[in-house]
């Protein structure tokens, strides 16, 4: 048996800046050698980002990263430490280039390892063959006395050939709720029973927050046992693992590990919150700050602007929006808050906006806009007792002008407020509150967000809020949008129950159950609080809405996944807009 002493690097990189990135890997391959580590495991494209997207492609990018990767061996010279380091692999005469991982030490590269069946459409499968075992790499761990092989695993979901020794994990893991949980347990599963340990890195800080937010992640387990374990997290984390060669060969193979929370959720009425909803809760809250912290450490920007209305949605994107300053350090003025009361604001939700943006010590404005309203409605020749869609959309369309001219005017973010379950049955006004520049809610099912303000009022802000969140949470359901002084417009009557419409989401985009097996399953779980025909009706209202609604889903802002589930089209769900969902309907009947 041989102790080895290990470290997972996570550093704080620039998308698409090669030499900066270096320079960052550098500084943490300084300190690992100044505390005596041995091997240290860097993510997945670390010298340009994992999510620079196209521009992996880019030849004056690649040009770049190669110069880096030359100058980052150079000055490894000196330096003891095995380092494995992510970056994209250019190959002569190809328009791609292979997702790979350099292994360095001592101012040579010992070895590229070359991903065989990458993760994007951006690279190239290498061919197997090119991955043979290094005689360097292999002599070079002999004569410091670790006689164990290292296997590289990228990603999780791969098999292993030999799981003796230390298995090297680079990886890009999105931040979601569950995903750390998830790799302890599947690096533990990989490491149990066997003389081995595994290493993971993930990306982290810097990364893209486009669609997903990438935390950061250092784990380290062996023989079943999780030695280490942290995320968000950045910089160097080391640890000493013990290994050995074992007598026979141990073939791992991936096999798909569900969770408790998912099994639980499979029989739920509350998919995406059943389980440990304190832990669920504390996770997506983390997973909101960090995404929004990512976007305005990334552009630089330090200011925010947000509508408030005193309604569930904008409450949390409040409490987002506060959390994210308090972290990053900058003044809660930095925030401006804007309630802007229309033909169906009540006195409930109106006070509710007003005292929350008081309490938290933001700039805070009240901007009234039926007097434009009406205005507009008379420019378009459109009779202001005539309450239809147009009426409730010029509202929902002022107040989203009124936000991006505000932010344009003091150089500000316009943070969006809409939900996952808005999204999924396009209840939304198009490019009105549908719009923003960056949505923190939009991975966020409707069902979540009361138990995420409950938890972030228990445990995350000043007690002074708690009475107004409580009564935001008790608050039914409106857009108010039509006139009449009390909540009469209440969306549940309109479009249903959101825990029905949750429950459908779920089943149909994580189970992809057909409707008839949804109706059937909910019928079931429901039976204490709808009838079939209840669960039907709404099913139908879940449906046609989810198709013919995806053109405001086609162009939706940024924003992050928190739950698994994404809607947006760069990457998590995929629809044309002008599709027919007769067949899903057809099938329920």
């Amino acid at each position: 048996m041989t102790t080895v002493r290990v470290a997972v690097a996570v550093p704080r990189i620039r998308i698409a800046q090669p030499m900066e990135n270096a320079a960052a890997c550098l500084e943490l391959i300084r300190q690992a050698d100044s505390a005596g580590v041995q091997i240290i495991c860097f993510p997945q494209l670390c010298l340009t980002g994992f999510t620079a997207g196209d521009l992996l492609c880019n030849r004056l990018l690649l040009d770049e990263t190669a110069r880096a990767l030359d100058l980052l061996v150079s000055e490894t010279a000196h330096l003891k430490p095995m380092a494995v380091i992510g970056y994209p692999a250019r190959d002569v005469g190809e328009a791609k280039p292979y997702n790979a991982m350099a292994f360095i030490k001592e101012g040579r590269i010992l070895d590229n390892r070359l991903d065989t069946s990458p993760p994007s459409r951006w690279f190239l499968p290498a061919d197997p063959k090119d991955n043979t075992d290094t005689t360097d790499i292999i002599n070079l761990f002999k004569t410091e006395g670790i006689d164990c092989p290292v296997s590289l695993l990228f990603p999780l979901e791969k098999s292993v050939p030999d799981s003796e020794g230390i298995i090297l994990c680079p990886s890009a893991i999105e931040g979601r709720v569950g995903a750390l949980k998830g790799v302890e347990l599947k690096l533990g599963k990989l490491t149990e029973g066997k003389r081995c340990a595994a290493i993971l890195a993930s990306a982290g800080e810097g990364e893209s927050s486009t669609d997903y937010w990438y935390p950061g992640m250092a784990v380290v387990a062996e023989n079943g046992k999780i030695k280490t374990s942290r995320s968000p997290f950045c910089g160097l984390e080391i640890c000493d693992i013990t290994v050995g060669r074992s007598h026979k060969r141990v073939m791992y193979e991936y096999t798909p590990i569900q969770d408790v929370d998912y099994k639980v959720a499979r029989i739920s009425k509350d998919p995406f919150m059943c389980g440990d909803t304190e832990r669920k809760a504390r996770e997506a809250f983390m997973i909101q700050w960090g995404a929004l912290r990512t976007r305005l450490e990334n552009t630089g920007i330090n200011r925010l602007v947000l509508g408030v209305s005193g309604g569930l949605d904008s409450t949390l994107a409040l409490l987002v929006c506060v959390k994210t300053l308090d972290m990053m350090g900058l003044d809660r003025k930095n925030l401006t808050g804007i309630t802007m009361p229309g033909f169906g604001t009540t006195d409930r939700t109106y006070n509710n906006a007003l005292s929350l943006m008081r309490t938290f010590g933001i700039d805070w404005r009240e901007i009234d806009i039926k007097e434009a309203c009406m205005l507009h409605l008379r420019d378009i020749g459109h009779d202001p007792d005539l309450h239809n869609s147009a009426y409730e959309n010029v509202q929902a369309r002022e107040r989203t002008q009124i936000l991006m001219n505000v932010a344009n005017d003091i150089g500000a973010l316009v943070v969006g407020t809409g939900d996952l379950s808005e999204l999924a049955l396009g209840w939304c006004t198009y490019n009105g509150d549908h719009m923003s520049m960056y949505a923190v809610n939009c991975g966020i099912p409707k069902t979540a967000i009361a138990p995420i303000i409950r938890y972030a009022a228990e445990n995350e802000l000043e007690e002074s809020v708690r009475p107004f969140l409580n009564d935001v949470i008790n608050t039914p359901i409106s857009p108010e949008l039509l006139p009449g002084g009390n909540i009469t417009h209440r969306t549940e009557e309109i479009i249903g129950p959101y825990r029905l419409h949750d429950f459908f989401m779920w089943h149909l985009l994580n189970e992809r159950l057909n409707p008839k097996k949804i109706s059937t399953w909910a019928a079931h779980i429901f039976a204490d609080e709808f009838t079939p025909d209840e669960i039907n009706r709404w099913l139908k209202v879940f449906l046609k809405r989810f198709f013919s609604q995806q053109f405001k889903r086609s162009c939706m802002p940024d924003g992050p996944t928190v739950f698994g589930i994404s809607l947006s089209p760069r990457g998590g769900w995929t629809m044309p807009s002008d599709i027919s969902s007769a067949i899903w309907l057809k099938d329920l009947e």
